[in-house]
This record gives C-alpha cells, structure tokens and sequence, in this order.
C-alpha cells in the first residue's frame, strides 16, 4: 500500500535545527506524513530520496536550505529520467535569514503552505537539462531549476554559442547565464501563470575583462548583462568552460556542453491560488485602474464628472433621501 506523503528534513544546519525545535510539532500535525527523514552530516541525501521513492510515496516534499534543495532536484530529476514513476514534489525553501525570522512567528503563519502540500494540486513543469563531458571524457546529466552559469574563462578564451541555427563567437573571457524560470524553487512562491510561460532558455552574456571586475568581485556585483536569444535547445563550446549553480554547492568544468528544456518532467505542488507576497502586492498596487468616473473627476470638473457618470449630485441625494 502507498503512503501518502513522505516529508524530508534537512537537519544538518543549526538554523535548520532550530527551525525544526520552534515549528516542527504543528508541520507534523499537519502533514502527518506517512514517512519522515531526518537529514543529518552522517546521512546521504540520495540514499534518503531512493527510500522514499521506492517505497511508494505518492507525495514528497523537502525542507530546506536552496542548497538542499537544488541537490535535492538533481538527484530526483535523475531517478525520473531513469525509469522511476514520478509522484508530487513540493519544495519548502528556507534560508537562514527566513529560520531566524520564523522564530517570532507563530506556526499559523506556514497554514496555507501546509495545507498546499496536503492538499494543492500538482502540474507538470519545464526544467533545464544539461549534458557535458568532463575531464575523463565521461558523459555526465544535470539538471536545474532556475539556471545554469557557464564561464569562459582559459587562456587563450574562445566560445561558441549555438542557438537553434543562430551562432555566435565569444573572445575573452565572458559569463552565460541560461534561465528559464524566474521564480525560486519553492512551492508558495511560484505562480502558475509564470510556469507556462517558460518554454525556452534566455541566454544572456556579460564581459568580465574589464580593469572593474576585481572591486565587482569584492563588492558582489553582478556583471551587466546583454540578452543574446532564447530557444529551447542551446550548445557551448570553449577551451574552458566552467560550469557552477547558482546556489553554489556544484562546479563543473568541460569543453562541450548541451542544455535543453526538459518538457512536463516533474509534478510541482504549487497552491491553486497565488500566494500573496509583499512584491506581487506592490505590483498590483501600481497596475490598479480607477473606474472611469474617479479618473473623469481628476481631468475634469466635478459637475462634468457627475455628468458623465449619467446621474447627478441631486439625483443621488435624492435617492438616498428616499430609501
């Protein structure tokens, strides 16, 4: 028989830990999952996530640091693309900054993101592929979320970027950023609207030659980037290409590399109505229309607003008068 869910802790962190200490008990009252792992320094992170695949959990979600959590979507993209039947992920992204804050929060507050992951609905969605041979010529997989960073940065410094029947040649040393989501990997926070819109990868490029990159690097400045395409299917080639994730945690170097959109190959637990954060707030703040009668009385006088509006100021005392 299945078990219903099966819930991943990372335990390794001390503000994991006191996470846990501070919200563990209600995460579990809510959730009751049928199986649970503890991950500490002495646990493997794969061996964890084959137990829970291959013991039939129909529902797996893990909490965790984003560096957990990138890791976490490697391994389980390798089980799917390997034959494992696919089940539901959801994703509970915690940074220490978000750990510590928790501590002045009741646990009411993680409501509805608990009740997403016991009973949201799940979508297929689009992730990043990338296939490259490493140094002992060994083919080698890795998948990714938000995105890819690619340096080129040997002397002599030569890339070629291939984007569908499009190429370009890169001199020196330069940075590529291949995205496809915008949105962290966390189930409260992704849209569904915005998954449907990511279909290709966005290539950018940025120049790190420059006398700047040395105070750029020690302030922590990205460098300025230029859109060079986007398709669904992307190939590099350089003398040295130095692959890493954005969360940090994997590096890889190779001469050749292929990224391509994987289409509808995981079942994210996403909530069915967007989760209200203060960003999408302050965009709707700033999209919000007035009814015409409200931008009539701001370009015109009050008594040709009223006219407008088809009623007059006595009409509308009146009625009120009469009711």
């Amino acid at each position: 028989m299945k078990t219903s869910l099966h819930l991943i802790l990372d335990c390794r962190k001390p503000h994991m830990r006191f996470f846990w200490r501070r919200h563990g008990l209600r995460i579990m009252e809510r959730l009751t999952p049928g199986g649970l792992s503890f991950l500490t320094p002495h646990m493997m992170l794969e061996q964890e996530l084959r137990k829970a695949l291959h013991g039939g959990s129909k529902r797996l979600v893990i909490i965790g640091s984003p560096e957990l959590l990138s890791q976490t979507f490697h391994l389980l993209m390798k089980e799917f693309e390997i034959g494992q039947p696919p089940c539901e992920i959801g994703f509970w992204q915690v940074t220490k900054k978000e750990a510590w804050f928790s501590m002045l929060q009741t646990s009411e507050t993680f409501s509805p993101l608990l009740h997403t992951f016991r009973n949201g609905h799940a979508v297929p969605v689009n992730v990043i592929k990338a296939r490259y041979t490493d140094q002992n010529s060994q083919l080698e997989t890795a998948y990714f979320w938000n995105e890819i960073i690619v340096q080129a940065s040997g002397q002599p410094s030569s890339s070629i970027v291939t984007i569908g029947e499009e190429e370009w040649t890169h001199q020196g040393k330069v940075r590529f950023r291949l995205a496809l989501h915008k949105e962290p990997l966390h189930s409260w926070r992704i849209n569904h609207s915005h998954l449907l819109k990511a279909n290709d990868l966005q290539v950018y490029t940025a120049k790190l030659s420059s006398p700047t990159d040395g105070v750029a690097k020690l302030q922590h400045v990205p460098p300025s980037e230029n859109w060079l395409g986007k398709g669904e299917f992307v190939q590099l080639h350089g003398n040295y290409l130095q692959m890493s994730s954005p969360y940090g945690g994997w590096t890889a170097e190779t001469q050749q590399l292929q990224v391509e959109v994987l289409p509808r190959s995981l079942y994210l637990l996403i909530p069915m109505i967007p989760a209200r954060t203060a960003e999408r707030s302050r965009a709707n703040l700033l999209a919000f229309k007035p009814r015409s009668l409200v931008v009539a009385s701001r370009q015109r006088s009050p008594q040709n607003a009223v006219k407008s509006s088809g009623k007059s100021m006595d009409n509308l005392f009146r009625d009120d008068k009469n009711k």
